[in-house]
């Protein structure tokens, strides 16, 4: 894609890649350039956002490109993969940016700011019960929270059993934000109060026989949609396909997925308008890739987030970061109003206005 900004000019060194300004442009005369590391992170996350930030020396900020991710930050730290590092463009000049450990910087040094779960000013009235408490089921619990539903969790005794020290504290900070967790259902049997909530999601889909028969629409209707995750109704499911064991980013990727279906759902959108243009049939698929460069075996999550970098090591690994994602300008239909310029946060947008407009 060529880059021909006739109007504006966007500092790399500031910009972030938010895309608020491409939201304020009543022209629609903007548009955003992805960085390849957003694009082929499973969860979508920012990765230039809070590496340019760390590199201004503005870590408080960097935290807040994290936040819609969470309590669950320390465990995408610890168990990804960084796909993101294979493609940073740096890669090819003098090695990639050491995108993962950066995360693990900010997840060991602000984990207090990232388990207090941010949710919206006004809460909703309507109701969402989660089936599951492992990964997948904590994530859209979490995700439902942060849209303002009223959130109940059903956790098999499994699950309970399963968790680990980093699951506990999501558990912890979930029911801070007022997450209702329900371990004294026994599921060997369907559960009866479902029927009083709004949306129902599944943890996985061999969960729906704990759903009452009577949900159901009729029993040929119980077909999983791939790309929406609708089951049937208002029921439901994060994972797509049960038979293969996820990467844990893989799993929080498909709750959060169920959940946008969910909000649609619940506000009366449509489930599939914009849905499976960067994933065939529009489901997160996990794929196999080779660690990263210069990294070892996978480590444990506690031995992740012990050692890595300081502040001052940190900022200067941030300031190799290309910043490959901007906004620019698409259809040369400026009107010079200023709102782009005016509402960029770090000030990296700047309006060209002609002499004689001036």
């Amino acid at each position: 894609m060529r880059i021909d900004d006739s109007s504006i000019y966007v500092d790399r060194h500031k910009c972030i890649a938010c895309g608020i300004c491409v939201d304020r442009c009543i022209m629609d005369n903007l548009r955003l350039s992805i960085a390849p590391c957003r694009q082929v992170c499973p969860v979508g996350m920012n990765c230039q956002g809070y590496i340019r930030l760390i590199a201004m020396g503005k870590e408080e900020l960097a935290i807040e490109q994290l936040q819609p991710f969470g309590p669950f930050v320390p465990l995408i730290a610890a168990t990804c993969t960084a796909p993101c590092e294979k493609v940073c463009a740096r890669k090819k000049k003098d090695g990639a940016v050491h995108i993962l450990e950066l995360k693990r910087y900010l997840a060991k040094k602000y984990s207090k700011e990232l388990y207090n779960i941010q949710v919206v000013a006004v809460r909703s009235k309507k109701s969402v019960a989660v089936i599951g408490a492992d990964v997948a089921g904590l994530a859209s619990g979490f995700k439902a929270i942060q849209r303002g539903y009223c959130v109940t969790i059903y956790a098999k005794s499994s699950d309970k059993k399963d968790m680990d020290e980093v699951l506990k504290n999501i558990v912890t900070s979930l029911e801070t934000a007022g997450a209702v967790f329900r371990y004294d259902v026994a599921l060997e049997e369907p559960i009866r109060d479902l029927h009083l909530f709004d949306a129902i999601i599944l943890s996985r889909l061999e969960d729906h026989s704990f759903v009452k028969k009577d949900l159901f629409i009729k029993n040929a209707d119980f077909n999983l949609d791939s790309s929406t995750h609708l089951v049937t109704g208002n029921i439901f499911c994060c994972n797509t396909d049960s038979s293969q064991k996820k990467e844990p980013v893989f799993e929080i990727a498909s709750a959060f997925e169920a959940v946008e279906s969910v909000s649609r759902y619940l506000n009366g959108e449509p489930l599939d308008w914009g849905r499976g243009f960067y994933t065939q049939g529009g489901a997160v698929k996990a794929f196999n890739i080779d660690q990263r460069v210069g990294s070892e075996e996978q480590r444990t999550l506690q031995e992740d987030l012990a050692d890595g970098f300081d502040s001052e090591t940190a900022k200067k690994q941030a300031l190799r970061c290309f910043g490959c994602g901007r906004a620019f300008e698409k259809n040369q239909t400026c009107w010079y109003c200023l709102p782009c310029e005016l509402e960029c946060p770090h000030g990296a947008l700047e309006v060209k206005i002609p002499y004689l407009v001036r």
